[in-house]
């Protein structure tokens, strides 16, 4: 829908012809390509704001090189900071780690380097149970152990097969005021409040996919609910997002 309303620029070469524009739009194509199309507006923003919302969501301050980072790519700036603090610098493992098949079996051994360069010897195992069933993995670390906890799916357990919507049913579903996710993303911003009055086509939830920005609009007007997301959240297809109702 951003591509046909013009939001990345003029089509190169033809523009498509009326009957696609009123098969994606409705019978309303025109009153809303007039309202919506063109380039999509980027307001200006606050720097020292978003260094506090950044520092906010790791939990520490943050380095201007992490700040323009995140400037450009925020929830996958996030995302990383927060697994290097989890894991440590893993983007110093070499492509035949990473992409091993199969991974590692118990009495494996390989060196890597560290984030300084220096080399280092690993060991997997021994291995053993817990009373509960989980794994403990020794990886002998230049000659010192560390235990690996592993937490082990109980046997039988049964995964709960999740509901799915065709864009027809999420369709329906925003016009009665349960704002369900078209596609698979990651919340970017959600620019309205609890309690907070909205009108049809106003935008409710803004979702990254692709580095691409993505507005998820009101079908109604009334007044939110509740917002089930907040910003980072990751959504697949007819996850619900947010709840409207009309006064």
């Amino acid at each position: 829908k951003n591509l046909m309303l013009g939001r990345y620029g003029d089509f190169p070469f033809h523009r498509p012809a009326d009957s696609i524009y009123e098969a994606v739009f409705g019978k309303d194509w025109k009153t809303i390509l007039e309202r919506d199309g063109g380039y999509q507006r980027i307001e200006d923003i606050d720097i020292a704001v978003e260094r506090k919302v950044l520092e906010h969501r790791i939990g520490r301050p943050a380095t201007d090189d992490e700040l323009v980072l995140y400037l450009q790519h925020p929830n996958d700036a996030v995302n990383f900071f927060k697994f290097e603090a989890k894991y440590g610098k893993t983007w110093v493992l070499s492509p035949d780690i990473w992409f091993r098949k199969g991974g590692y079996g118990l009495g494996d051994k390989f060196e890597i380097p560290d984030a300084f360069g220096r080399l280092h010897a690993i060991e997997i195992g021994p291995q053993r149970r817990t009373k509960t069933g989980d794994a403990v993995t020794y990886l002998v670390i230049d000659h010192h152990p560390e235990q690996i906890l592993t937490e082990m799916e109980a046997e039988g357990a049964q995964v709960k097969k999740k509901v799915t919507f065709t864009p027809r049913e999420i369709e329906a579903l925003a016009k009665t005021g349960d704002i369900r996710s078209q596609i698979i993303g990651t919340v970017s911003e959600v620019p309205v409040a609890e309690g907070e009055e909205v009108s049809a086509g106003q935008v409710l939830i803004v979702l990254e996919a692709m580095k691409m920005l993505n507005n998820v609009v009101a079908e109604i007007s009334g007044r939110v609910a509740e917002i089930l997301v907040a910003p980072g959240d990751r959504v697949e297809v007819g996850d619900p997002l947010l709840l409207v109702r009309s006064e």
